[in-house]
């Protein structure tokens, strides 16, 4: 009888099975097969330069991965988002917790955050070119310039959103200012925070692609640029599979950290 209970108590530890996961996600399974069921019809109506068959560009994808140059552009790509994310996540955060903390900061700077979140990624990729000679500083200003906003305008609204009655309780039990920011606000807008991280994520790789359109020469990016150049339609879409596969992963990274840091939470109860 303790056996049986034992061993029922490990499999809930374990998590869920490999179907139950599997069964999660089957939407997403439907929608993918479905898209590629209609594409592979689509072939026989369009010519193969417009619409290349499924096997054209899973010969693409193989190649991309199987050969060291192809991978060190989609490394490159995945390396550069990283860097001009986790840079940028630094200064927004301390630039969003002044302004939640400072109303004067705040009043001044959101302008400012809202006007620069306006400006098209492609006016920055020029004023980059104009004014930086070297190919990796501009693509880090444009990744920089392009999340940066996001991160501010969200942790200001979750610094601003923290329950007065977490910070009162703190000032009662004698914390000074750090150990109410540490202790108090970051934990609170923690959800926030990786929300910031998920919304931020996709920008910075459509990003990161419109800035090694110009003068890089490793890249995703670029070599998009390349397969345009001699209507390679089958390498343009595996190379921006292979970047969405790269988006998965890191959004999986995401939603993972984020389980490890809010596993306090109660489960919802809606399905």
């Amino acid at each position: 009888m303790h056996g049986k209970i034992a061993d029922s108590t490990l499999g809930q530890r374990a998590g869920p099975s490999l179907w139950a996961r599997l069964t999660a996600h089957r939407p997403a399974v439907i929608d993918l097969v479905a898209v590629a069921a209609l594409w592979q019809l689509s072939t026989y109506y369009f010519s193969p330069a417009i619409v290349p068959p499924i096997q054209d560009i899973g010969d693409a994808i193989w190649k991309i991965f199987s050969q060291w140059d192809n991978l060190v552009s989609l490394l490159a790509t995945s390396l550069r988002v990283v860097a001009g994310l986790s840079i940028s996540f630094v200064l927004g955060a301390a630039l969003g917790v002044v302004m939640g903390l400072f109303g004067g900061v705040r009043t001044y700077a959101r302008p400012l955050l809202h006007m620069i979140q306006g400006v098209p990624a492609l006016s920055w990729v020029v004023f980059a070119v104009i004014w930086f000679a070297q190919v990796e500083i501009r693509i880090a200003f444009i990744l920089i310039i392009g999340t940066l906003p996001a991160f501010a305008l969200y942790i200001d609204s979750a610094v601003k959103s923290v329950n007065l009655d977490l910070i009162h309780l703190g000032q009662a039990l004698r914390a000074n200012r750090l150990q109410i920011l540490t202790k108090v606000i970051v934990p609170a807008i923690v959800p926030e925070i990786m929300s910031a991280w998920t919304v931020n994520l996709g920008n910075a790789v459509r990003v990161a692609v419109i800035a090694e359109l110009i003068g890089s020469t490793t890249g995703v990016g670029f070599q998009l640029l390349q397969a345009q150049a001699v209507f390679d339609m089958a390498g343009a879409v595996a190379w921006t599979l292979s970047l969405v596969a790269v988006l998965f992963v890191y959004q999986g990274i995401i939603s993972l950290v984020e389980s490890r840091l809010l596993a306090w939470r109660p489960r919802s109860e809606v399905v």
